[in-house]
């Protein structure tokens, strides 16, 4: 299944589905499944609090976690295994530029040039999108602690950069996914009709969104 695609990303704003997505999609492929582990920064739960304070900590923090997670990545595809991510290191340089200040962003982005990060080819991008509303309530259902700072006004913020980043970015094909009445997750069906609309997919760039029944 899908035997064309050796190197899948799943991506979108907290809220979106994208972990959950990206285990199904590592079982259902039997693929070694590469997670961000951005949630278990201790500096995660206090940036939701206090972004101002706490965002430089958090953004460096992930920033290094990358430098190990994309030399996993790299061994995992030179080794011929099948790779599932939810995360892209593209998105990195998105969190940062949306919660650091200028002194800040010249700081990490000075960092991130030393670690000279290894670039993660990938075969599809696959980018859940949703509504601010929608993330802020699936959030709520979901109720991690560390979670629960959350406003929608970052959402917002947040689900536009994802938008800007994913319209002009051509390293890789793109599928978006809208999620508001899809479920690829917790339904079966929705997840074939996934798997058929990335098996049929041509060209850079796909969209699927299916209307509200």
């Amino acid at each position: 299944m899908l035997d064309h695609l050796r190197r899948i990303v799943v991506e979108g704003p907290v809220g979106s589905g994208k972990t959950s997505l990206a285990q199904r999609l590592a079982r259902t492929l039997q693929a070694q499944e590469l997670p961000d582990h951005a949630r278990r920064s201790p500096f995660l739960e206090p940036f939701y609090r206090d972004p101002a304070r706490h965002a430089l900590a958090l953004q460096l923090w992930c920033l290094t976690q990358r430098a190990v997670q994309l030399q996993q990545w790299q061994a995992g595809v030179a080794a011929g295994q099948r790779m599932v991510s939810n995360f892209l290191i593209a998105k990195d340089r998105l969190h940062a530029a949306l919660t650091l200040s200028e002194d800040e962003l010249a700081l990490y982005d000075g960092i991130a040039a030393r670690l000279a990060l290894p670039p993660q080819r990938a075969d599809l991008v696959i980018v859940l999108q949703a509504t601010p509303s929608l993330l802020r309530e699936r959030i709520v259902r979901r109720g991690e602690p560390g979670e629960a700072g959350i406003d929608e006004h970052y959402l917002q913020r947040l689900a536009g950069a994802y938008g800007e980043l994913f319209h002009r970015y051509d390293d890789a094909p793109v599928l978006v996914v809208d999620t508001a009445h899809f479920n690829p997750v917790d339904n079966d069906d929705d997840f074939r009709t996934l798997l058929s609309r990335i098996e049929n997919m041509r060209g850079r760039k796909a969209f699927l969104n299916l209307a509200a029944p």
